[in-house]
């Protein structure tokens, strides 16, 4: 019986570790292929002025970036026209990246596609910690959900005030953690992405991120605590 106890607290303990993960990787997956919202930055940021991007080939751009993100794109060589001073040139289709931006933003598909493919197996392994805790002990789910969910709402609520309150240096250590090499710190004066993807963008890219985990993290701590409470105080009553 005490074996049987301590395999039920492992279990539980790992699907609370990997519901917030689960969760918190959906979000940026959410986010990042927002193609409304990005269109909607490309447009409070002055991209195409700033890019000097024919302006209607913008959407594709955005298109072929989000494609790109999502593995559709073998490569990052992405082309359009760009404006000229004189009016009556014919438009011819360059390509718009360097290579220092093109080996980047592999290094940034390839960290993705890592973490989406860690949320699929997290996710497959907490549908059978899932079941095998229903058959087992179906209350541990509800504390392992709300004890998972609580504690990982705190952390998202650290990192979500860092960004905030220190938005470059929050934004300088996570590229120092997970990339190997400095080519993401770009020069506007070479580099387009910084134009396409500037600072504001990020800052709302990330915002909506840490909203869309602490939303769904903070309703489930407040069910599965609900639940939890009145259990409590329903054994209390009859003790």
């Amino acid at each position: 019986m005490k074996n049987n106890n301590k395999w039920i607290a492992i279990i539980s303990v790992i699907l609370g570790i990997l519901f917030p993960f689960i969760i918190f990787v959906t979000a940026v997956e959410g986010a990042v292929f927002d193609k409304t919202f990005f269109m909607q930055q490309m447009q409070a940021n002055d991209v195409v002025e700033n890019t000097g991007i024919y302006p209607d080939d913008m959407k594709l751009v955005v298109d072929e970036i989000l494609s790109f993100l999502k593995g559709d794109r073998a490569d990052f060589d992405i082309q359009a026209r760009l404006t000229q001073k004189n009016p009556k040139q014919e438009l011819a289709y360059v390509s718009i990246f360097n290579q220092k931006e093109i080996t980047h933003m592999v290094d940034v598909r390839d960290l993705f596609q890592f973490f989406l493919a860690l949320r699929d197996i997290a996710l497959a392994a907490a549908l059978i910690l899932f079941v095998v805790l229903l058959e087992q002990d179906p209350a541990a789910i509800i504390k392992s959900l709300f004890y998972g969910s609580a504690i990982y709402l705190g952390i998202f609520i650290i990192i979500g005030g860092c960004f905030i309150f220190n938005f470059d240096a929050s934004f300088t250590l996570f590229h120092k953690l997970f990339f190997s090499n400095n080519l993401w710190l770009m020069d506007p004066a070479t580099d387009r992405i910084i134009w396409i993807v500037p600072e504001p963008f990020f800052f709302n890219l990330i915002s909506r991120m840490v909203i869309y985990t602490l939303v769904p993290l903070g309703v489930t701590t407040a069910m599965t605590g609900t639940v939890l409470y009145w259990k409590r105080k329903k054994n209390r009553l009859y003790l």
